[in-house]
């Protein structure tokens, strides 16, 4: 059965216990958790081990598995080999903060984005900055998944790709999302997933439409990404990893239902195709 999880992104309005009790009153298999020293709904670098140890145990009595960390940080292919280094150790913390909630995985940015005649260095120090924290999080059999994501240097499958070949290591692999994607004009779903394939990782699903030239999220289902197809897709490649419903109410407020009402609408929408 397809593993869907909640991401917090969708309860901007709740505490993090409020999101865990949420998602789990709606079916979900697990909580996707945003790690930002701005957001309430998540939890931040400097929490401390005893919060961890009490959201762990919350998760689990509520029958959800905290699937992923998402902190924020993006200095990995920094010029300054100082900014570098603290980014390093931020992903390593995060690493430490999976340990303590028996998370399997971490999304990471690919650095900040950069003109095309500075890609060649930054790609050597995003690389080297994954490897780095990469490696480390192997040692505790944790995996990065580098996000399709804009403002960074993986604002296509086949640059987000480019970027997991540079780092080359098994446990640092793609966060695949289609949205992202769309909307930032780059591949189609059948060439991100031919492109990104097996080292696809974790999935967010999100809708969204255009209004003009203005992009206005939406529940899934009402909005342009394929959603049908791109599931077929990733149950025929193999994919049996957690598909996140990353309900952009932290960013779009206006634009969508609350999460008791637009997520649990998101939910059927998944296991409907599913079925």
């Amino acid at each position: 059965m397809m593993k869907i999880i909640g991401h917090t992104m969708g309860t901007p309005e709740a505490s993090l216990p409020e999101a865990i009790d949420l998602f789990a009153s709606l079916g979900m298999d697990g909580i996707e958790i945003i790690c930002a020293d701005d957001y309430g709904c998540g939890i931040t670098l400097e929490t401390p081990a005893a919060e961890l140890r009490d959201l762990r145990q919350r998760a689990s009595a509520a029958g959800l598995v905290i699937a992923c960390l998402v902190p924020y940080t993006k200095d990995m292919n920094h010029p300054d080999a100082s900014a570098r280094d603290q980014a390093i150790a931020d992903l390593k913390r995060a690493v430490d903060m999976a340990v303590a909630l028996a998370c399997p995985g971490i999304r990471v940015f690919g650095g900040h984005e950069v003109a095309p005649a500075e890609q060649g260095n930054a790609l050597g120090w995003l690389a080297e900055s994954l490897r780095q924290a990469g490696e480390y999080a192997g040692t505790a059999g944790l995996q990065l998944n580098i996000e399709n994501h804009m403002d960074t240097m993986a604002t296509s499958a086949e640059m987000t790709m480019a970027i997991t070949r540079a780092v080359d290591l098994p446990n640092v692999g793609v966060l695949y999302d289609q949205a992202n994607l769309a909307f930032m004009n780059s591949e189609a779903y059948d060439m991100a997933i031919a492109l990104q394939g097996p080292r696809i990782q974790h999935v967010h699903v999100k809708d969204f439409y255009w209004d003009g030239t203005r992009r206005v999220a939406a529940v899934l289902g009402q909005g342009i990404v394929p959603w049908e197809q791109i599931v077929g897709a990733l149950t025929d490649l193999g994919y049996d990893g957690f598909y996140s419903v990353e309900y952009e109410r932290r960013w779009f407020p206006e634009q969508l239902p609350p999460p008791a009402a637009g997520m649990k609408q998101c939910l059927a929408f998944l296991r409907g195709i599913s079925n």
